[in-house]
């Protein structure tokens, strides 16, 4: 914070840590500070990385580049920082990554490229990145990913693609095949449904919070996630249905499910196995507090929980709502009762084979009624009239 232009002309030779951030300096020197382990550059005007730049600096482990003005980076540009394991260049304005332009640090396990106008993902940037774990890229404006994009990144379990133009989950994904954590916040999808996550079926933990277009979780969503421990689905103004089939098969012992602050009024009581657990928090939703949400009741904790619908009930919070004034109008307790039944796939069988004998039979006595009437009518025969003039038979 000193202002400064330059960089520091003459640095202690044992230093280890060297932090030169917010200042305006605009270009940096050859580095000869051999045991410098960790470089904090950050929000400076830095616009380009001389060659040979880092050639000395063989045990820095930390670099911090980020909020500069790079607008590219060189294939070589990193060289020397073998040994560098993470590495910040957010807040630039790069729109251009040349192919292996991180392969000089094949030790990096985190990668911060947020907040450039890059546009895409290159497969071709994780050449000799044999140990990433984390890569952020939000805010890049991209809208697809390549099949390929993640198939040389082979150890990357974290990726966070936040606040770009994906309308879907993208299939490329699944060529992180060790992908462990996913953050797709502030994306325009408007729905997930049983192909959705079809990539990504290892995912330990999944974020799609604060989406503006989101509006609906629908069947099998997340289906045969056998891993999934942490899902959080927050902040979606328009979300107003999460199906009872959307974990359905997921089989996996799931840890958290936060759906707090969207637009839900009612939720399938399947989501109760979570919420006696603490494992749900559907704080800030617009509950409609009736028969069909009256199982919330049963959470460890229902406070912050608000009452929308019905008016009498409006306002109110769920703590304070006894369970027997969560009514419903009788035919929609009935209906409620009758999708509840253990048997009642067997019961609209049975109504469906019912209905279709009695519309059989009603069409059998039909055409035997209309052949009836037919065969009377001609019982008689045909009669023609003939008119008989005595005058012209006189004649």
């Amino acid at each position: 914070h000193a202002q400064l232009t330059v960089f520091p002309n003459s640095l202690p030779g044992h230093l280890h840590f060297l932090n030169i951030s917010f200042n305006d300096v605009k270009s940096i020197p050859l580095l000869h500070e051999q045991k410098l382990t960790t470089l904090v550059l950050c929000h400076n005007a830095i616009d380009v990385i001389l060659r040979g730049t880092f050639n000395r600096l063989n045990d820095l482990h930390t670099l911090d580049f980020s909020h500069n003005r790079l607008s590219s980076l060189d294939a070589d540009d990193l060289d020397g920082l073998e040994s560098l394991q993470f590495l910040s260049l957010e807040g630039n304005s790069l729109r251009n990554l040349a192919p292996y332009a991180f392969h000089r640090t094949p030790n990096l396990k985190v990668l911060r490229l947020s907040n450039n106008p890059l546009k895409f993902i290159d497969a071709t940037w994780f050449r000799n990145l044999d140990v990433l774990e984390s890569l952020e890229v939000r805010s890049i404006d991209a809208h697809s990913i390549t099949d390929d994009a993640f198939s040389l990144a082979t150890r990357l379990e974290s990726i966070d693609l936040s606040d770009n133009d994906f309308v879907d989950i993208p299939r490329g994904l699944g060529s992180a095949r060790n992908l462990k954590i996913l953050r797709m916040d502030q994306n325009p999808l408007v729905k997930l449904d049983s192909s959705s996550m079809s990539g990504v079926r290892r995912l330990r933990e999944l974020f799609l919070s604060q989406m503006p277009q989101l509006e609906a979780i629908e069947d099998g969503s997340f289906w045969y996630m056998k891993a999934l421990r942490v899902v959080e689905i927050s902040g979606n103004p328009l979300l107003k249905v999460v199906s009872a089939s959307a974990f359905q098969w997921s089989t996996s012992p799931i840890l958290r499910v936060v759906l707090a602050n969207n637009s839900l009024s009612t939720l399938p009581e399947g989501f109760a196995e979570w919420c006696g657990k603490g494992k749900l928090d559907l704080g800030g939703n617009p509950w409609s507090c009736n028969c069909e949400t009256s199982w919330i009741k049963r959470c460890r904790s229902t406070e912050g929980l608000m009452c929308s619908s019905p008016p009498r009930l409006a306002g109110r919070s769920l703590d304070e709502v006894d369970v027997s004034e969560m009514t419903c109008p009788l035919s929609r307790t009935l209906l409620l009762q009758f999708q509840d039944s253990a048997n009642n796939k067997i019961v609209l069988a049975g109504v469906g084979a019912c209905a279709l004998v009695v519309s059989l039979v009603a069409g059998m006595y039909l055409w035997r009624e209309r052949n009836t009437f037919r065969t009377k009518g001609d019982r008689y025969g045909t009669v023609y009239y003939v008119h008989v003039n005595h005058k012209s038979d006189a004649a």
